[in-house]
């Protein structure tokens, strides 16, 4: 059967020519990378200011020259911006301008309980899409050189050069872990002739053969004829590879290196390694993946000698608050479906409510040309109605988005570098400057544009524009079900500084009623939330609210509304600390068909020591879909209370088309397809029904299950009761420019968590399992898989697979289980048959998965078992007998005496008698076996045999 598998080649070739990390504002020239952004987290102690900002010199500097080094003499580190807490006001600081927590390259902040004080770098994506951040904590950074964290986790410098690898270039570890449910094991079985004659080898990427020693309390599991899942090991000390950084931490000592491809490479890539570098990037070496970026390809930053590598550092403080410029068209479409009404309603709301005070806001509108409505102004109680009064209501003719845009890099100017802006358009733009001309200046000055997009005809450009500053794109859909607009508003505040904890303002709760009279749903008020608890409603008429009550847990009722009509919203604030359990509200509506109620339901921490549970959502790839053929679009959830991460929650993704359909997609935490690691609190898929081209609006929805737990290091008995809770969360706009035809499949995902789990030698049989892709990526059921077997490791990679190389499983091979495939994220296992050898044989077995249209996932993994046969002892005796040592034996008969000569004889466990049958022989063989050599064993045995 002919099968396709080059589409998937194309999305892994396409992830790996990275353009950027999406949210960094690092460049790199003339091989130095510059602006990098250190961000200290607000909930670090102020008294820990100078060890840490010292230490973050000293640590980034020996970086440097590690990393110029690894990438052969490519890249160091430039330049780099310390952004410390708003709270820090004794330490000496320059005015920050463009520098936050969220965008930060490396965040300090307290300790995840699963990694400790380990560095980590949290990734999203897969194959050379970057990482979100690296993470290290206060207590690593002060102490990186003590002789504990050098045992513990390898010389500080290559550390974070292992983990910028993460983050910028989107490589992987290489390296086993310990446990039964770990997809890459600590051991495997090498076919390399390049690698040691042992059985079983550690799981790294080395230069050299791996001289190790199996750790105290190692045993071979006999289900699997592998070491248990949690056997280690330890080098020896006349182990020093030169590579691979991204292999075992205990290699670090020496290894300076990345694995490479190239044949003649001193360090080549071990492609067999199971490690999660190999199975997310197909066998790829972390440095072609590397070479592949945009710092580097096309021979950008090429090996160049660099005396000084010692960076430059600039420590920042927000010391004057935020800056923010709103930016609007007035153009004459916006009278359409009343825009410029529901826009004048949202932007007094935000100004009102939502602006934290001491933020800067300007106010720019615009349509043929641009103007000023309010230059720059600190938000206070004293100018907010102000600033409400300066929002536009009235529309004028013609487009320029140029204009507006280039009038708030004008009022910005002043403050320096940085600042925001939120930039509202319905139209096409008409008028000259457009927005591309004044895109390269936007950059340059780091500002940051959050798109909104009001309608279907609204300019594409403005998505382009988000992404390549850095910014977020949303979608006002005239016709739409929800009321994007405050998802927008509030959205675009996240690029305020960042604040402890304890204060962060968490969304429980967001719907639109509309088209009803009486209405009834509920919240829940979880154990992490509970102060200022508030109920808003958000209305287009006053007199369509006509009541809204509000039912606590034990049924107390809060029905005083306070009204702020200019805002056009009313609220209810529940005093004190909310009662945890359901919430009930009661809305009371109009029998008009045009207006709406939006209730928004939001509440801070329980308490000042605890951290509420928080939701991100986000399309990773960015805001704009080229070819949804070749980039396919990733729908992410990070659910987390703090660093820590909640598992086994229910979390679905609302996708609002281009056509109004919502679609619900159920993100899942599986470790297959878009989820690139299992039950680490980050729930992904695939979004596949990319078929029309314009934009879709996303929305995350958690709710918790009954198995839900905080991942806080406790074990299942000692884990934190969660109860029921709930959150929502925007993960904003993403735009498709070219959609999939209707005859266009996308493959399942490639299964990267084969292995053994089973083996019967009798049978010559093996039990695997893996969990199951999808029908198209990880979403439905595949049609059939190809379970293949080789005993040659590179028969059953790349073109080979479909060679007639390997050997197929059929049915008739089948013991136990099915072939079938199951739905996408199901557990499947499978007892094969082997053919019967005499000999030891080791066989290599992988899998692809086919889709109803005949198209092939890639290759998954690739697994061994070894077969071994006992042989059977001869049963004939050898030609030439040894030689039987004679032993006198006397006995005595009636007064005389006689001498014979008779073979030697055994005594066992004090026996006098001689040996006298097979258990006999048993006994005999089980005993010499302990105490004699083979030829001592076989010459008794060779005497018992020939005895009279």
């Amino acid at each position: 059967m002919a099968v396709c598998h080059h589409r998937l080649l194309l999305l892994l070739l396409f992830s790996c020519l990275s353009l950027r990390a999406i949210g960094s504002r690092v460049n790199i020239t003339n091989n130095g990378y510059r602006d990098i952004v250190i961000a200290i987290s607000p909930d670090v102690p102020s008294d820990q200011a100078d060890d840490l900002l010292d230490n973050i010199k000293l640590l980034i500097t020996e970086a440097s020259a590690d990393l110029y080094e690894a990438t052969r003499n490519r890249s160091y580190i430039e330049s780099v911006n310390i952004l410390i807490p708003q709270t820090w006001e004794n330490v000496i600081a320059n005015a920050s301008t463009w520098e936050n927590l969220q965008n930060a390259d490396i965040q300090i902040d307290l300790p995840n309980w699963k990694y400790g004080e380990r560095p980590y770098t949290v990734q999203l994506g897969g194959c050379g899409d970057p990482g979100e951040y690296i993470h290290l904590t206060p207590n690593y950074v002060k102490n990186f050189d003590s002789e504990f964290n050098l045992f513990q986790f390898g010389p500080a410098g290559k550390v974070i050069v292992r983990e910028w690898a993460r983050l910028r270039y989107g490589v992987f570890e290489e390296h086993g872990y310990t446990g039964d449910e770990s997809a890459f094991p600590m051991f495997y079985r090498s076919a390399s002739a390049g690698q040691q004659t042992a059985d079983l080898v550690p799981n790294v990427c080395s230069d050299e053969p791996v001289d190790f020693t199996f750790d105290y309390g190692c045993h071979v599991d006999p289900q699997t004829g592998l070491y248990d899942s949690n056997c280690t090991y330890s080098f020896t000390d006349q182990f020093r590879p030169g590579s691979s950084i991204m292999s075992d931490y205990r290699m670090l000592k020496s290894a300076m290196h990345f694995c490479d491809d190239e044949e003649s490479s001193l360090h080549k890539h071990n492609r067999e390694a199971p490690n999660q570098h190999n199975a997310v990037c197909d066998t790829q070496s972390v440095w072609s993946v590397i070479t592949r970026h945009i710092d580097f390809v096309e021979n950008n930053n090429l090996p160049a000698t660099i005396a000084d590598l010692k960076p430059t550092f600039n420590v920042v403080r927000v010391l004057n608050g935020a800056r923010y410029v709103l930016v609007t068209d007035v153009s004459g479409s916006m009278v359409d479906y009343n825009r410029i009404g529901r826009l004048y309603d949202s932007a007094r709301r935000w100004i009102q409510y939502d602006i934290p005070e001491g933020t800067s806001l300007g106010i720019v509108k615009f349509h043929s040309y641009a103007t000023v409505l309010s230059n720059m102004t600190v938000v206070n109680d004293e100018t907010r109605q102000q600033l409400m009064d300066k929002v536009p209501n009235k529309t004028e003719d013609n487009t320029c988005i140029g204009c507006g845009l280039q009038m708030a890099i004008d009022i910005l100017h002043p403050g320096g570098n940085g600042g925001v802006i939120v930039l509202v358009t319905d139209g096409l733009e008409n008028e000259y400057p457009f927005i591309r001309d004044v895109t390269p200046e936007l950059i340059d000055a780091k500002i940051q544009v959050v798109s909104i997009a009001f309608g279907r005809d609204a300019e594409n450009e403005i998505e382009n524009l988000a992404t390549k500053t850095n910014g977020k794109s949303y979608f006002i859909n005239d016709n739409g079900n929800n009321d994007e607009l405050n998802d927008a508003f509030t959205g675009s505040l996240t690029y305020l500084p960042a604040v402890p904890s304890e204060n962060l303002t968490v969304l429980l709760f967001q719907k639109k009623y509309q088209k009803g009279n009486q209405f009834e749903d509920s919240v829940i008020v979880d154990f992490t939330v509970g102060r200022n608890l508030t109920f808003r409603t958000e209305y287009t008429n006053r007199n369509y609210l006509q009541n809204f009550t509000v039912k606590s847990p034990s049924g107390q009722v809060y029905n005083t509304l306070i009204f702020d009509n200019a805002a056009k919203l009313a609220y209810i604030v529940i005093p004190g600390i909310a009662e945890e359990g359901p919430w009930t509200f009661f809305l009371t509506v109009g029998s008009s068909t045009t207006d709406y109620v939006n209730v928004i339901v939001t509440s801070k921490s329980r308490s000042s020591s605890t951290v509420p549970i928080t939701v991100e959502c986000s399309v990773p790839s960015g805001t704009v879909v080229v070819d949804a053929a070749i980039a396919p679009v990733r729908l992410v959830a990070v659910v987390q209370q703090g660093r820590n991460r909640v598992i086994g929650a229910n979390v679905q993704a609302y996708v609002e088309r281009p056509d109004t359909a919502i679609q619900v997609i159920d993100l899942v935490d599986t470790g297959v397809g878009a989820d690139t690691s299992k039950s680490d609190g980050i729930y992904s898929r695939y979004y596949i029904d990319l078929s029309n081209a314009g934009r879709y609006t996303l929305v995350c929805v958690v709710n918790s299950t009954e198995s839900s737990y905080i991942d806080d290091g406790m074990g299942q008995l000692q884990r934190t009761t969660m109860g029921d809770f709930d959150r929502v969360q925007s993960g904003g706009t993403f735009r498709v420019e070219k959609p999939l035809t209707p005859s266009y499949s996308y493959p399942p995902s490639r299964v990267t968590d084969l292995k053994v789990v089973a083996t019967e030698v009798d049978s010559t049989s093996l039990t695997i399992e893996w969990t199951a892709p999808g029908q198209e990526l990880d979403n439905g059921t595949a049609t059939e898989y190809q379970i293949k077997y080789s005993d040659v490791f590179d028969n059953l990679l790349d073109n080979n697979f479909n060679s007639d190389l390997p050997v197929q499983f059929g049915q008739g091979d089948v013991l136990d289980g099915s072939l079938q495939p199951l739905e996408s994220g199901s557990k499947q296992r499978v007892s094969l048959a082997l053919p019967k050898k005499s000999e030891n044989v080791t066989y290599f077995i992988a899998l692809r998965a086919i889709n109803n249209r005949n198209v092939a996932s890639n290759t998954s993994n690739v697994v061994s078992v070894k077969i071994v046969f006992v042989q059977q002892p001869e049963t004939q005796p050898p030609t030439t007998r040894p030689t039987v040592t004679p032993i006198m034996s006397s006995t005595t008969k009636s007064n005389s005496s006689t001498s014979t000569w008779s073979p030697q004889t055994t005594t066992i466990a004090g026996s006098n008698s001689g040996l006298t049958s097979s258990n006999d022989l048993l006994i005999l063989l089980m005993t010499c076996l302990s105490v004699l050599s083979i030829s001592k064993v076989h010459s008794v045995v060779s005497s018992w045999i020939n005895r009279d």
